[in-house]
């Protein structure tokens, strides 16, 4: 056996050990279906940190012939302390035969030193069928654990209790698809106490994950702010607009809006899929809307109040950038997307330092700055656009934290996680606005950065 902790998480097919797996080793590769079967091999699966295997799970397949095994296995009369090497034989006689393929697939790592996980179905009713399995399992000798897994419900949960603490040490209740990082480390905790040889080695695990969890997340903070410069100080270089007729201007004017925002959505896609990577995800797709920036006049009062904020408090925070900026919801997902939808204003600054054309430079909100030499358009100037990216990208970071490795379904953003920033405090909101505004300034390493970080990982850590 290597020196780290292994487990084989075993049980009646379709019972979401699979998912227990995938929860457990943060890997959203492990192969997971509702139908029965999926798993044919025993496939192993290990937690790293920094390259170095904290433990390692061994995904078997479900009994098939457990009543077969069991009167194969009570053929002879032994004694109790001879029953574990009774079960080496079964897995000796019948590997490569043909029989009883999935039994042998699931009882070699345990003859060969895994602990034992049982996972079965809270949802279902108890059935003596189970006892068959249950007592294979007993003969082995191994240290073994119950889990019961609400995969629909906990209808029955007390009745596996009373069934399952006679065959097993420890039964615990677990949901791998919502349990939090915190119920992680507890059933790590109840591995350790299950097998006294190993308890060290789920200890240290434990450690490391803990260190592990709380680097990562100053790790998040530090993308988050790297990507909110980014997004804040984007700018688009449009010659084509330089010699085009005035004639052509509100088609092109148009398109270089649309490819702006493709941009900012394209970076702030890339920011979110690096938190994704920092966590292990690799598949995580999400509802949240896109970003978009439109020219427009400003909005009403009753559209600033969708955003929880008082028109007068708005202009308080944005007043020393000559202009209050509005936000507004996008009507067709009912008010949902708070922070998806147009801000107002745009950012076609340079055009008249292009162009001179009076009737252009009126549409220009005084706050949107320009280049006159470099033709671009952008950054947007609005204070207010930095809380949008903040609450846009908290609102994933938090949902992704909170997120199982062994859920498939599209990433939920609540609406709530959206709403998150219209609900702090008023200084803060106005200290958070400067500190932004002095990250423009400063860039990504000055000392407003180095606050923004510390604030960000208190939330992302809270």
């Amino acid at each position: 056996m290597p020196d780290y902790p292994v487990m084989a998480v075993v049980g009646h097919p379709n019972k979401g050990k699979s998912s227990v797996v995938a929860a457990l080793t943060q890997n959203d590769q492990v192969q997971i279906s509702p139908l029965s079967g999926t798993t044919r091999v025993a496939q192993h699966f290990t937690l790293k940190l920094d390259n170095r295997t904290v433990f390692e799970l061994v995904d078997t397949p479900g009994f098939q012939r457990a009543g077969k095994c069991l009167a194969w296995l009570n053929a002879q009369e032994l004694a109790a302390d001879q029953r574990p090497a009774r079960v080496a034989e079964f897995v000796e006689a019948f590997s490569g035969s043909g029989q009883f393929v999935d039994e042998v697939e699931l009882l070699t790592p345990i003859i060969r030193g895994a602990g034992i996980i049982y996972v079965v179905d809270g949802s279902l009713p108890y059935s003596p069928e189970y006892e068959t399995e249950m007592e294979i399992l007993r003969w082995t000798g191994r240290p073994r654990l119950a889990l019961i897994n609400p995969i629909g419900g906990d209808t029955y949960v007390a009745q596996w209790q009373q069934a399952l603490n006679q065959y097993f040490s420890l039964v615990r209740l677990f949901d791998p698809l919502h349990a939090s990082f915190d119920q992680h480390l507890q059933l790590l905790r109840t591995f350790g106490e299950l097998d006294a040889h190993q308890g060290q080695g789920f200890a240290q695990a434990i450690e490391q994950l803990e260190r592990y969890r709380q680097l990562k997340l100053q790790q998040a903070a530090r993308i988050l702010v790297e990507n909110l410069y980014r997004l804040l100080t984007y700018q688009q270089s449009s010659n084509r607009l330089e010699q085009a007729a005035q004639a052509q201007l509100p088609g092109l004017l148009s398109d270089e809006i649309t490819r702006f925002n493709q941009h900012l959505n394209r970076m702030e896609r890339e920011g979110q899929q690096q938190l994704e990577a920092l966590f292990l995800y690799h598949r995580l797709e999400s509802d949240i809307g896109r970003l978009e920036v439109h020219q427009s006049e400003l909005m009403d009062e009753s559209q600033w109040t969708l955003w929880g904020l008082e028109k007068n408090q708005l202009v308080l925070v944005s007043a020393g950038a000559g202009a209050a900026i509005g936000l507004l919801a996008d009507v067709g997902l009912g008010g949902a997307s708070l922070l998806t939808g147009a801000i107002s204003g745009g950012v076609l600054g340079g055009l008249s330092g292009w162009f001179g054309l009076d009737w252009l430079k009126q549409q220009l909100p005084p706050w949107l700055q320009f280049s006159a030499e470099k033709h671009l358009l952008g950054p947007v100037k609005d204070p207010n656009f930095a809380f949008v990216i903040l609450g846009r990208a908290l609102s994933h970071a938090r949902a992704m934290l909170s997120r199982s490795h062994a859920d498939r379904e599209r990433l939920t953003i609540r609406e709530d996680g959206l709403n998150r920033m219209q609900s702090l405090e008023l200084k803060t909101q106005v200290r958070l606005l400067k500190q932004c505004r002095q990250l423009v300034k400063q860039g990504p390493q000055g000392q407003a950065a180095e606050r923004l970080r510390d604030w960000l990982y208190l939330q992302l850590a809270g």
